[in-house]
């Protein structure tokens, strides 16, 4: 899964203040401009933590504690980050220290909480194989037809001609439907495949 859009999400843990950022990325140097970005935004900050992952075109991740205690922050962030199942993200926290010290297990609960927090919050978007069609059939079956074409693939596209020819796109082969709602008059044609990011609530190409 990607992340669709920047999320950032506030908690607070014994008076300390951590804000979760997240945002997609396609390389080191993005990770490094938006954690970057985040410090300049947060000048007074106590500390910036930060985490990124990629998964192409060479596996890399990093992660830093920002003078937190060695482990108390950025590994729990980036593991935190690798099991939410969201892949090419960078994810900073910002804390502002409210006075009471957390000890190393409330450090790392608490950084680890944030971008679990924040990455559950976001909207994403998952990578889906799409099958893309073209049918072309007589306008006797366009009563047939048209209704479930609207209703069963995705971004239908018509042309009205001699004859009316759609092409659009499926998740699965849908000739043997196609046949029976024709009665066999109309086959459609597979014109190849192609991958598409949709939103995890839902089957629309972003």
């Amino acid at each position: 899964m990607h992340l669709a859009e920047e999320t950032r999400k506030e908690t607070v843990i014994e008076k300390s203040r951590f804000i979760a950022c997240a945002v997609r990325i396609a390389s080191e140097a993005q990770a490094r401009e938006y954690i970057a970005r985040i410090r300049r935004e947060y000048p007074d900050a106590t500390h910036v933590c930060t985490a990124w992952q990629l998964s192409a075109p060479v596996e890399a991740q990093r992660s830093s504690d920002d003078r937190e205690p060695a482990g108390t922050a950025g590994r729990p962030m980036l593991e935190a980050l690798l099991s939410s199942g969201v892949t090419d993200a960078c994810v900073c926290v910002v804390r502002y220290f409210g006075g009471i010290k957390l000890g190393a297990g409330g450090l790392i609960r608490a950084y680890a909480g944030a971008v679990t927090g924040c990455l559950a919050a976001a909207a994403k978007l998952r990578d889906v194989t799409f099958l893309s069609w073209r049918l072309e059939y007589p306008y006797s079956l366009s009563g047939r037809l048209e209704t479930w074409l609207r209703t069963h693939t995705v971004e239908p596209q018509f042309h009205y001609g001699e004859q009316v020819a759609c092409e659009f796109l499926t998740e699965t082969d849908i000739t043997q439907t196609i046949l029976d709602l024709t009665r066999g008059e109309a086959a459609p044609v597979r014109l190849g495949q192609t991958v598409r990011e949709v939103s995890v609530d839902g089957t629309e190409p972003t």
